[in-house]
């Protein structure tokens, strides 16, 4: 509870700190290839052995587009300044096709003062992410998970591509900024359903064109 006698200013502070803890739209961090690959199973790398259709392509966005919508979902209990502020991140995909994607994160930090928002659209295009999906467990020392886990599913674009970002405050605000970033990432609760949306995320890149993320001595 934030007491009543805290000026404006700290209270604007405090949502700002808080909005930050969860790293998702954050420059994410350096992850070898090696890395990368551990963490998957081994039959996540396999490449299709045959050309995937556009109706394929279409019904693996499909099953994507309904597991994120329906599950990329993560809630917080964080402590900062001695308080305790709920903190909840939402993705939804709304746009996924012609090998376009056009995810919509949205996060919310709970406090007495009132509910501080961000909304972050992230627009790429398959062909420029890269393989495998990493699928990440996340742990936060200020902040504990209401429920699950917190699960970072996350694909990096290749070397030289970008995904756009437009960020938005809170929705009265209307304030919007433009910013570029080197991967596209949605939390998921638990790891099962994490897992099963890197390997549709990975089918669909590879059907698009996308290659695997080039070891260290081919990046440029």
């Amino acid at each position: 509870m934030i007491l009543p006698h805290m000026q404006k200013n700290g209270v604007r502070a405090l949502v700002w700190l808080l909005l930050l803890l969860n790293t998702s739209l954050l420059p994410s961090q350096t992850i070898t290839p090696a890395r990368l690959r551990v963490q998957q199973p081994e039959a996540e790398h396999e490449r299709e052995e045959h050309p995937v259709t556009k109706q394929q392509l279409g019904e693996l966005a499909e099953r994507l587009r309904r597991l994120v919508n329906a599950k990329a979902a993560v809630k917080n209990q964080c402590q900062v300044q001695g308080q305790q502020v709920q903190v909840e991140e939402s993705s939804q995909i709304t746009e996924i096709g012609a090998c376009k994607i056009i995810l919509v994160t949205g996060k919310t930090t709970g406090i007495a003062a009132g509910p501080g928002q961000v909304e972050f659209t992230l627009s790429a295009n398959l062909a420029d992410l890269t393989t495998p999906t990493s699928v990440q467990k996340q742990t936060f020392s200020q902040c504990k998970p209401l429920a699950g886990d917190v699960v970072k599913v996350m694909s990096r674009a290749a070397p030289g591509k970008t995904v756009h970002v437009t960020r938005r405050e809170n929705k009265v605000e209307a304030k919007q900024t433009d910013s570029l970033r080197g991967d596209l990432s949605f939390f998921f609760p638990n790891l099962a359903s994490a897992r099963t949306a890197a390997q549709l995320l990975d089918r669909l890149v590879r059907g698009c064109g996308g290659t695997e993320w080039p070891d260290e001595d081919d990046l440029p």
